[in-house]
């Protein structure tokens, strides 16, 4: 790891809003403490929605206006927040799953296809809400609108439900599939969300109307007629 890319991260850590996080990884870990000998599946499900409802925080940039115009990209700033909120939400999502414990292989694979999914929902919702948002503020949006698409999901009939929480026809894969084509789609959100504004690309493409490039050649041509 270079130097600077050290440095950027130092900085995105000091500027990243930690206590959301931190909050869900102690209510994610309670929960799961508090019914450790209950085989069923539903401490983890909810310390799934917990821990992607704080990850969605970390995609938070008040400072975006700021930033906005400098030649790191928008993706660039946001893989350094996912880059140190991801990997600890990932390893305590997966010791809560170790330490719970499961019926068998496929439960397991299906917990951690839906919390993939729920991760995935979580950064596209907070992406997308962050750049809407004229203060760069995005993930108290998250928690809010997973409830509410699980809620929804409920509505549909097991086979067609696109969230399940429950059994439904095909067992296991079917989970697993739908879960993972959730996880697709949030993350696609997150992409697109990340894109560039087209004044910034104006600003610093070269010979672009807007860039410091273009209007030095204007002033030349002006200078020679």
């Amino acid at each position: 790891m270079s130097a600077l890319t050290r440095d950027a991260l130092g900085s995105t850590a000091r500027a990243m809003p930690w206590l959301p996080p931190v909050a869900a990884y102690v209510v994610a870990t309670a929960v799961v403490a508090a019914r450790l000998d209950d085989g069923a599946a539903f401490p983890l499900q909810v310390a799934a929605v917990v821990l992607a409802s704080g990850l969605g925080y970390a995609l938070d940039d008040p400072a975006f206006e700021v930033v906005g115009p400098s030649p790191v990209s928008l993706w660039q700033r946001r893989q350094h927040r996912l880059i140190l909120a991801l990997p600890p939400t990932v390893l305590l999502y997966t010791t809560l799953l170790a330490w719970h414990g499961t019926a068998d292989r496929s439960e397991a694979v299906a917990l951690g296809a839906m919390f993939a999914g729920l991760v995935g929902l979580a950064l596209g919702i907070a992406g997308t809400a962050v750049r809407r948002s004229p203060r760069g503020l995005g993930g108290i949006a998250v928690a809010p609108t997973l409830f509410a698409a699980l809620i929804m999901s409920t509505l549909f009939a097991p086979r067609w439900r696109p969230l399940p929480m429950g059994d439904i026809p095909g067992g296991w894969p079917a989970i697993i599939a739908r879960w993972s084509a959730a996880a697709v789609i949030g993350l696609a959100g997150l992409a697109i969300s990340s894109r560039d504004r087209a004044d910034r690309k104006a600003v610093h493409r070269p010979g672009s109307r807007g860039s410091p490039t273009s209007r030095l050649q204007r002033g030349g041509r002006g200078a020679a007629r």
